[in-house]
């Protein structure tokens, strides 16, 4: 098969399917043609103050479609996008701009001050422009759009030609920049629509997951281009006007992280939302509850299918099967030429069965970490990319994630895997959210604690949790307390912060509140 740059696919939806509507957002509409268009104009704008193909160009914006014509622009130059979050600050930007001697940021009024503050102090990036209005220091892009010539045709390209730069959310440590390749895009769009079977021009995505993070902007945008469908693009997620949007534009696809299909579960009312456009539904970025699962399925009719993969594999690799065997609680199997193996220690093959971290090789795979040999070396190995995820394999070749090496809780010399007990929890009639983290213990090293968010209406019982844990399971993996929180803190795509969880019992700020038990 021939493979297609990015820049080529939106060249491609241009010409095909110019007229209809790619992209959603508020009050905008903007065709392909004219998405295109603006892709190109400020291609032209970018190549106009000094950037060529390999320089990387931050995008540091919030989740709107200005973010989205960056990151295109970018492509039809050759350049290397990299979004930033909008939720960084200046010491963050510092950092991913020193280390990628960032040609040029593209920024707008919540983000300038600190891109200024970067600047100041570095003397780094050269050029910064700023949307939706004028300020000092920065030039205005909106009005030098509006004069740029709107044709930029895609450039000739290779393989490992580096498409996109992601800077991890550092859940597991500092940020490191996952390198994306046009060979992963392609690879990772071709295998998502297959296993989607996404119809060429027909269906309607929904993004309320940030474009600044690989989930939304490589699965849900570029997957949207590649596919010629339309996305409704959501700044944020908003659990009510999802449903609204999923009404009023006969969503056919969504995809997110199991927090928000767990919102869905709970809010979702058939007297005002009409879920019958709705064809699949993916979820991944964390282990997922195969009780979450079977709820959503049950109450909304839609197919919820897990999938797996990670900003380094550019997307996801393995995924449930929409026709086929599914099987409870697994991450399903390989897509496209993606390959998975479960290493020991030592780097060798385990059988079947067995407990191992999760390895992955393919085309989808990324380059490795900007600027990071060392990390690369360690992380991209000859075998594949070592993901630091847990895992086993069936006699069918079926991926069982069990948990993130750094989440598993090693309890008097036992291994507690959380998602085994958070599964569980899913199915207690007065728990909606939860997670299972480990606590310090003076005996034990660690204990296991269940902090959970009850169901409105309902009260939470500590010792009745507990008592329903161990009839269940094994003792030493059932929890020894229960906390409860107002809200659980989340990542950026809807990722439980484990991490953070732990650090606010250090911190003993009342962020936790323990349930009588």
């Amino acid at each position: 098969m021939t493979i297609s740059s990015l820049a080529q696919c939106l060249e491609g939806a241009s010409n095909f399917i110019g007229d209809q509507t790619f992209l959603v957002f508020n009050d905008l509409t903007m065709t392909f043609s004219e998405f295109d268009a603006r892709a190109s104009q400020l291609a032209n704008v970018f190549a106009a103050h000094g950037v060529k193909a390999g320089d990387v160009v931050g995008l540091y914006l919030p989740s709107r479609p200005e973010l989205a014509f960056g990151y295109w622009a970018c492509q039809k130059l050759g350049a290397i996008s990299a979004p930033i979050s909008s939720m960084n600050r200046s010491r963050e930007v510092s950092s991913t701009v020193s280390r990628t001697g960032m040609k040029l940021i593209l920024g707008n009024e919540e983000t300038l001050p600190f891109a200024l503050e970067v600047r100041r102090d570095s003397g780094q990036p050269e050029t910064i422009l700023m949307t939706g209005g004028t300020a000092e220091g920065a030039m205005n892009v909106d009005a030098l759009i509006a004069a740029a010539d709107p044709v930029c045709p895609a450039p000739s390209f290779a393989t490992d030609d580096v498409a996109a730069l992601f800077f991890t959310s550092g859940t597991t440590g500092a940020p490191k920049g996952a390198i994306q390749t046009q060979l992963g895009q392609h690879s990772v769009l071709r295998d998502m629509a297959v296993h989607g079977r996404l119809l060429w021009g027909q269906e309607v995505f929904l993004c309320a997951l940030p474009l600044f993070n690989n989930f939304g902007a490589t699965c849900l945008m570029n997957g949207a281009v590649c596919s010629g469908a339309k996305l409704v693009l959501m700044e944020r997620w908003d659990t009510e006007k999802v449903l609204e949007a999923i009404t009023r534009e006969k969503v056919t696809y969504i995809a997110g992280s199991p927090t928000m299909f767990l919102y869905l579960l709970r809010d979702f009312d058939p007297e005002r939302h009409d879920l019958s456009s709705l064809k699949l539904g993916v979820t991944g970025g964390a282990p997922v509850s195969s009780n979450v699962v079977q709820q959503f399925e049950e109450k909304m009719g839609v197919p919820l299918l897990e999938i797996y993969g990670a900003t380094e594999t550019t997307g996801f690799v393995t995924g449930e099967p929409l026709i086929g065997v599914r099987k409870r609680g697994s991450a399903g199997v390989p897509l496209g030429g993606s390959q998975i193996r479960i290493l020991d220690e030592a780097g060798a093959d385990l059988p079947v069965g067995e407990v191992g971290e999760v390895c992955i090789s393919g085309d989808a795979l990324g380059a490795g970490y900007w600027g990071d040999p060392e990390t690369t070396a360690a992380s991209f190995t000859p075998n594949g990319w070592l993901s630091g995820d847990l895992g086993h394999l069936d006699e069918d070749g079926y991926l069982f994630i069990v948990d993130r090496k750094k989440d598993v809780i090693i309890s008097g010399g036992f291994n507690i895997y959380p998602l085994e007990v958070e599964d569980l929890l899913y199915s207690h009639a007065d728990i909606r959210v939860c997670a299972v983290i480990g606590l310090p213990d003076k005996d034990k090293g660690e204990i296991p604690v269940a902090v959970v968010i009850p169901h409105d209406g309902h009260d939470l019982d500590g010792a009745a949790i507990i008592a329903f844990c161990r009839e269940k399971l094994s003792a030493y993996k059932s929890p020894r307390r229960v906390f409860t929180v107002a809200d659980m803190p989340l990542g950026p795509t809807g990722k439980i912060l484990k991490r953070t969880l732990r650090d606010w019992y250090g911190q003993g700020q009342g962020k936790l509140i323990e349930v009588p038990s």
